[in-house]
């Protein structure tokens, strides 16, 4: 049947892409040091008016994390709950300096931030302290030995609780030797969303194509992405919900930019999919298709390999009751 051939190339085409695809960020991330090198001494300032040294703190500590992040960074946000946890089993003989590497974040930005999380290890600016490191990915990790070296570099968030906690208890251990661990660079999912999003658009073009003709509608309004959206729901609802929907995502995507809270964003996501959702099936019962046909189409992935079906199928048109 065409349509299967179409849905195999498909996933042939994303299977490829998986395969050949960069993963991984360049050779030691390029931020200036390398695992089992001296770490320079730095001073930082901190949110509360102090300044932190390296010297100073491990003269008293045995391990010192320093972290580099961005107050708009998700990731960053997400490990700093389980930072603090283990934070705080171990603070007797760890400290935890997280610093913004943001040149636009300031210091009532950070101090805010850090209140608002509820985080007690100290935060502050990189500022000229940490000029020698050229950290370009957030959130960025070192952790520095008893030694006063580099244990570790990580780039990019660590994973779980359990998985920054197994590295601060390997340097916390009383049969550490040393030895640094091997530097752990974070995948680069930039090339994937790329792809995915020209494989995605090209696919709703297609589908959308098919579903306008059958529907006696204008095929080439599928190549215009907010009529085709309009259009999309006029052949099963009410086309002007269909335009809000489709703005939700891009109206979301400005507001994050331009930092108004993530909360909005959130908002405009559900709002837009929650618009999706009548239409989906609706569209779905007007091409003879069951529910579960429609649920699919709500699916990011699926949906497109759904308008496929209805649009190149073998699935009629049935104007729906107004």
């Amino acid at each position: 049947m065409k349509i299967h051939k179409i849905t195999v190339a498909f996933l042939l085409a994303v299977l490829l892409i998986v395969l050949t695809g960069r993963t991984v960020y360049a050779a030691d991330a390029g931020i200036g040091i390398e695992s089992g090198q001296d770490m320079p001494d730095f001073t930082v300032s901190l949110t509360d008016g102090s300044t932190a040294t390296l010297s100073e703190i491990l003269a008293e500590k045995d391990l010192v994390v320093l972290n580099i992040f961005a107050s708009w960074c998700g990731p960053c946000e997400r490990e700093f709950p389980e930072m603090e946890e283990v934070y705080q089993e171990n603070r007797d003989r760890m400290e935890i300096i997280s610093v913004s590497g943001d040149p636009n974040d300031t210091m009532e930005i950070i101090a805010d931030y850090k209140a608002s999380h509820n985080l007690t290890f100290p935060m502050g600016l990189a500022g000229d302290g940490l000029s020698f490191l050229k950290v370009t990915s957030f959130p960025t990790t070192i952790l520095i030995d008893r030694g006063g070296k580099v244990g570790l570099i990580k780039i990019g968030a660590f994973v779980s609780k359990e998985d920054f906690e197994e590295k601060v208890g390997h340097f916390l251990s009383s049969e550490y030797d040393g030895a640094p661990l091997e530097s752990e660079k974070a995948v680069n999912f930039t090339p994937y969303i790329i792809v995915g999003l020209l494989i995605g658009t090209l696919l709703l073009v297609i589908g959308r194509w098919g579903i306008f003709r059958k529907a006696g509608r204008k095929s080439w309004h599928s190549l215009i992405p907010f009529l085709s959206s309009y259009g999309e729901y006029a052949a099963a609802w009410k086309g002007w919900i269909g335009l809000i929907a489709s703005l939700c995502l891009p109206v979301g995507l400005i507001s994050n930019m331009a930092g108004l809270p993530a909360s909005i964003y959130h908002c405009l996501l559900l709002l837009g999919l929650l618009l999706s959702i009548p239409e989906s099936l609706k569209l779905a019962k007007c091409f003879g298709k069951g529910k579960v046909f429609g649920v699919l189409m709500i699916i990011p992935g699926f949906k497109e390999i759904c308008r496929l079906i209805l649009g190149l199928g073998k699935a009629e048109y049935r104007r729906p009751d107004r």
